[in-house]
């Protein structure tokens, strides 16, 4: 498996900042708390190793959230949410006390749809705008199972690549069990195009 040279994994790294940033902004303005995110993560992963790590530990991923990119280059986000950030991201949308959500059914998925979409649009636009490039996101496609999610994640974006360069970002919200795991998926031959605007925006 290739691996990325610096200069191509810190231009990742810097759209992945700016991308969070505004991610995090957007959360906490749906969630009415202050949102805290991790310097995103960037990588090449095999499609077999983002489906490994949504099914295992303690924190298996049990709701996924997916978009497709499109524009001037392809991929999709990937929004992972364990059991009990699921459902704590329910109460804090409905403005209710954490632990009221027990179950996550027809209008539990339709908040976290909803969330996901925004959160996705925050993103791409800033994103965007910073990279002076065309990125277009799809409808949402969500999926529960309490089992895992790691066949959603095959069914999604299987068919794109074999690999993906990843940029993975976490938002959580601090003293309660919220945490959300974004991740943007990028086609290897995206490489290219997001290191030629990164030196375009550098050099003025």
């Amino acid at each position: 498996m290739p691996e990325l040279d610096e200069m191509t994994k810190g231009a990742f790294q810097e759209a992945g900042n700016i991308g969070m940033g505004h991610l995090a902004t957007s959360l906490s303005k749906m969630v009415d708390r202050e949102v805290k995110i991790d310097i995103p993560k960037v990588d090449i992963y095999p499609l077999q190793r983002i489906m490994n790590e949504a099914s295992e530990g303690t924190q298996k991923s049990v709701v996924g959230v997916h978009l497709k990119i499109n524009g001037d280059v392809t991929g999709g986000t990937l929004i992972l949410l364990p059991k009990y950030s699921a459902l704590s991201f329910v109460d804090l949308l409905r403005k209710k006390p954490i632990g009221t959500t027990h179950a996550i059914q027809e209008e539990e998925i339709k908040k976290l749809r909803e969330m996901g979409m925004r959160l996705c649009a925050a993103y791409m636009r800033v994103v965007n705008e910073f990279l002076g490039i065309n990125l277009q996101i799809g409808e949402p496609e969500i999926c529960v199972d309490m089992e895992g999610v790691g066949k959603f994640i095959k069914d999604t974006v299987g068919s794109m690549a074999d690999e993906f360069i990843v940029v993975k970002g976490i938002g959580y919200v601090p003293s309660t069990n919220s945490r959300n795991e974004f991740n943007m998926l990028f086609e290897p031959g995206a490489s290219d195009v997001i290191v030629a605007a990164i030196m375009k925006k550098m050099m003025g």
